[in-house]
């Protein structure tokens, strides 16, 4: 990689705080590089895709703390991976993170998401407490029984017997943002027909009526006070 410090080991990558945009690809590390390396760093840089990761194959550890790893990240199969760090990213929704480790990373043992939205810890602000991140392990613990160790600390007896009496319940359910909600009446409207173009007319005080979604609509009328928010 011309331009770019990194050191390695004979299984070891490391390339911190080189502002790359993407992982580094064995082909240009060397040609057995992706069966070799079994740890690699690749902290505080500027990467918000995965694309390659499945070139190394016997890939056990990865770190990608400070980096802009998003939601929209996929993680490929890593059949070999056991610990991974995402620690001061971009991730929020953690259901999506969850089941795409389950099905991709199935010996993963630790995770660390620490400085993420999806992580309820009382660093990331005021609004968070010791029982918003007591039930977000709980939850993580349900979906990843095989995890040894969580952010900070390790998985005790007790909380794996919480979390499979009850971590199901600890799912966060977001409320529907307003472009979600947006986009869902768009596509309803579609198969609905529009009120006649008298509509427009503001000098007819006559109410008019079609098959849409508001129920009524006029001038001066005590009617409009039973339109509801979701109406509008």
């Amino acid at each position: 990689m011309e331009g770019v410090f990194y050191t390695m080991t004979e299984v070891e990558l490391r390339c911190s705080g080189q502002n790359l945009r993407k992982l580094p690809q064995p082909t240009e590390l060397g040609s057995d590089t992706g069966q070799i390396i079994k740890y690699m760093d690749l902290s505080y840089n500027k990467i918000s895709a995965l694309d390659g990761i499945e070139s190394y194959s016997s890939l056990e550890t990865l770190i990608l703390d400070c980096n802009r790893i998003g939601d929209d990240v996929e993680f490929p199969c890593c059949q070999s991976l056991t610990t991974i760090s995402l620690n001061k990213n971009q991730i929020a929704d953690l259901d999506h993170l969850l089941l795409n480790l389950k099905r991709m990373a199935p010996k993963l043992r630790f995770l660390s998401l620490l400085g993420n939205c999806a992580c309820p810890h009382q660093l990331m602000g005021l609004n968070y407490d010791d029982s918003d991140y007591h039930r977000y392990r709980c939850y993580v613990i349900y979906c990843l029984p095989t995890l040894k160790f969580l952010d900070s600390t390790p998985v005790t007896r007790g909380e794996r017997e919480e979390a499979a009496l009850r971590g199901k319940f600890f799912q966060v359910v977001k409320p529907i943002t307003l472009k979600t909600q947006t986009k869902s009446m768009r596509q309803d409207r579609k198969d609905l027909i529009p009120l006649p173009p008298a509509k427009l007319n503001l000098a007819l005080h006559k109410g008019i009526y079609g098959a849409c979604r508001y129920r009524y609509t006029g001038k001066n009328s005590e009617g409009n006070r039973f339109i509801r928010n979701h109406d509008l």
